[in-house]
């Protein structure tokens, strides 16, 4: 007598002998964190996404780790606050404000020297804005800064050759 054993369950079998031979996986960093933490850095998350200011110059993925990593770091009993501004230069990414930069400065065609191509001249005066953010990463965004920041970028863009 000849016994057949079916090719699933030897191919089940030779599954089961290599997942007990494994080794076993490596145990989660974030299973040690409170789900408090994560459930704050989560809100954080929501937060800086729905803000409309934030979102144009924060990652606010990279933010939201960020914010985790510190109240991991300072404890529950270190205010949000304190952690917003302990944070407030890291995940710089101002992308989110190329558009509306550029959309601004198209808007201001009708005041361009003459033989000025405005799609080009606007995309020098919207990346230098961007890059300059960027590169300094100031700890507070307003009114005041944006406008310094704009101006610097008109100003290094007023070259004749990144105008046509």
């Amino acid at each position: 007598m000849c016994l057949s054993v079916p090719l699933h369950t030897t191919a089940h079998a030779q599954n089961a002998r290599q997942a007990l031979e494994a080794p076993a996986p490596q145990k989660d960093e974030m299973d040690d964190v409170s789900d408090e933490y994560i459930e704050e850095a989560n809100a954080f998350y929501d937060e800086c996404a729905g803000d409309y200011q934030m979102g144009q110059y924060f990652n606010c993925e990279c933010l939201s780790v960020a914010y985790l990593d510190a109240r991991i770091e300072k404890g529950k009993m270190e205010s949000s606050s304190s952690i917003k501004l302990a944070i407030s230069r890291q995940c710089r990414d101002a992308i989110g404000a190329a558009g509306p930069v550029y959309q601004g400065c198209l808007r201001k065609a009708n005041r361009f020297e003459p033989g000025t191509d405005p799609e080009k001249y606007c995309e020098c005066v919207a990346n230098t804005y961007v890059k300059n953010i960027n590169r300094d990463a100031p700890a507070v965004i307003d009114s005041r800064s944006m406008v310094s920041y704009q101006v610097a970028a008109y100003t290094s863009c007023n070259n004749p050759r990144d105008r046509r």
